[in-house]
């Protein structure tokens, strides 16, 4: 038996439904947020969620709620917090969980906020784009980020979830 995959577009509201099963409400900022669906999803749900993205987007006008197989018009007042800059390591320190989603060239300084802050965070990586790291022959992308982690004293553990391309991710759950 097949199971059928979501088509990537659906990553948010997945992840925004494995985010609200794995942890309590918490206060949380979504790393290269974009658009902000992830932290909108996560408010309707209680989370206090902040988008940190140098590139200033608007809200998409819907999206598809998956359990009602629906399609879901955000208010036109509809808003999520925002920090229209680059993501530094010291922007992490008041928030309890550190999310991102291709958050590229914040993989890296994310963990390291985990461990400096005493944070948790939940990545799915896709790339080294502007990573501050060397890129080894034959090692794996994530795999490297785990060991990165895992150098720090971070319990790493891994998740895959059910939408196609990079899908497969690495968190903690410190508390």
């Amino acid at each position: 038996m097949t199971v059928r995959r979501f088509p990537h577009q659906f990553r948010f509201q997945l992840t925004a439904k494995w985010l609200t099963g794995t942890y309590s409400p918490r206060k949380a900022v979504d790393v290269g947020g974009g658009k902000g669906l992830l932290a909108y999803l996560l408010n309707l749900q209680g989370w206090d969620v902040t988008v940190i993205d140098p590139f200033d987007q608007t809200l998409p006008p819907k999206y598809k709620d998956l359990e009602t197989h629906t399609r879901v018009l955000l208010p036109k007042t509809a808003r999520v917090k925002r920090i229209s800059l680059p993501f530094e390591e010291e922007m992490s320190k008041d928030y309890d969980l550190l999310i991102g989603l291709h958050a590229h060239g914040s993989n890296i300084k994310i963990i390291n906020c985990a461990a400096k802050y005493h944070k948790d965070f939940v990545l799915f990586p896709c790339c080294v784009i502007d990573e501050p790291v060397e890129i080894r022959s034959q090692v794996n992308w994530m795999d490297s980020l785990e060991e990165h982690a895992q150098s720090l004293g971070l319990p790493v553990k891994k998740v895959k979830l059910n939408y196609v391309r990079q899908s497969t991710g690495l968190y903690t759950r410190l508390v």
